[in-house]
């Protein structure tokens, strides 16, 4: 008898670096998904290439966004299990300037007038998790 038919197949795993970017002045740059005209929107970030650490995730999302380095720290790490398998997520607070350029691939909200994302609430969960941290109001 052979096991390989007992063995279940190992979950797809994605390792995920995202960017909550601050202008301070209460507003995020989000980042819209496709490009055939759907209104929702995400978080500006990129999935990890094979051994790659995550802040060079964030740096090439970010290289998309930003033209000045901005500040940047991790504030918090999750994991769920998503469609496609497990999902890893470094979610990084990116602090810039008031007044910021978005470059072209991006667009700055209120933080009280947030848009439709594609994940649902998930998105805007993570956004007022990391700026709760920023504020010293909550822990991470």
């Amino acid at each position: 008898m052979s096991t390989a038919k007992n063995v279940a197949k190992a979950p797809e795993v994605q390792l995920i670096a995202n960017a909550v970017i601050s202008d301070g002045a209460h507003r995020v740059l989000l980042t819209r998904y496709g490009d055939d005209g759907d209104e929702r929107w995400w978080l500006p970030g990129a999935q990890l290439q094979p051994y790659e650490h995550p802040d060079e995730a964030l740096q090439r999302a970010l290289d998309a966004l930003l033209p000045a380095a901005p500040s940047r720290a991790l504030n918090h790490v999750e994991s769920f299990r998503g469609r496609r398998g497990w999902h890893v997520m470094f979610n990084y607070l990116v602090t810039v300037a008031p007044g910021a350029d978005s470059g072209a691939d991006g667009q700055w909200f209120p933080t009280d007038a947030l848009p439709a994302f594609v994940h649902g609430p998930w998105e805007a969960g993570v956004i007022a998790k990391a700026l709760r941290a920023a504020d010293g109001t909550v822990a991470p």
